[in-house]
């Protein structure tokens, strides 16, 4: 038998989103010193490649860390400056870039109270998560609208969007800072079995179907109906 062929060297691109993997581990363990370097480090390739989506698609990771942060500012001039480059449409790593800057300036506009700039934001992240076909990053999305419903009281429903996300990414996820505290209040709010039960309802539910219940504008309809600060 001959020898299998060795495999290719990795391409920037591989490489860059190898960075991103990276970065979001970092997050998660709270390594603020790596998560920066990684961050460097995938912005210098992003440059060298001919794609300026992908160097967009980094100033979204590095917003979220900055909206983690609480460096406001910078997250609202790095998002500022994603969505300027990529309101052309392009596609792959577009379509991502997109669906992740709208999720992260939606985490930025509920931090600074702005309920209607975090509709607006999701509306537009879930508009382009089509495109990407991932439903991982269209997680991303679910998470921001379980905040949306948490900040209109309708703790419920945010239950049920935690739940959805964790089936868009195909596992529970225990350990992203802001799933954990939207858990612990959902929990605290609704009691255990109540919250069990209203995120089983979600994660039970099959894709495609997870998918339709992230859009916003069903959370939109329900607040349209509901009782200010029923949950």
């Amino acid at each position: 038998m001959s020898p299998c062929p060795p495999f290719g060297s990795l391409s920037v691109g591989d490489e860059v989103f190898g960075d991103l993997r990276w970065i979001d581990l970092y997050l998660r363990r709270g390594d603020t010193d790596r998560v920066i370097a990684t961050i460097g480090s995938a912005r210098e390739r992003a440059r060298r490649m001919s794609a300026p989506e992908m160097l967009f698609l980094v100033d979204a990771w590095e917003a979220a860390s900055r909206v983690g942060r609480g460096d406001l500012d910078r997250a609202r001039d790095l998002l500022d400056d994603a969505e300027r480059g990529l309101r052309g449409g392009t596609l792959f790593p577009g379509d991502h870039a997109r669906t992740l800057a709208g999720g992260v300036r939606a985490a930025y506009c509920l931090e600074t109270g702005d309920l209607a700039g975090a509709e607006r934001a999701l509306g537009t992240a879930y508009a382009a998560a089509p495109a990407a076909r991932d439903l991982p990053i269209l997680s991303v999305v679910a998470v921001q609208a379980a905040a949306f419903a948490e900040a209109h009281g309708r703790h419920h429903r945010a239950a049920v969007l935690l739940g959805a996300a964790s089936r868009l990414r195909g596992a529970h996820d225990r350990t992203d800072r802001q799933v954990r505290d939207l858990t612990r209040r959902g929990r605290a709010a609704l009691g255990e079995d109540a919250f069990a039960a209203a995120y089983g309802t979600g994660w039970e539910l099959d894709g495609k179907t997870a998918a339709t219940e992230v859009d916003p504008g069903r959370l939109r309809r329900e607040l349209g109906t509901a009782r200010p600060g029923h949950g």
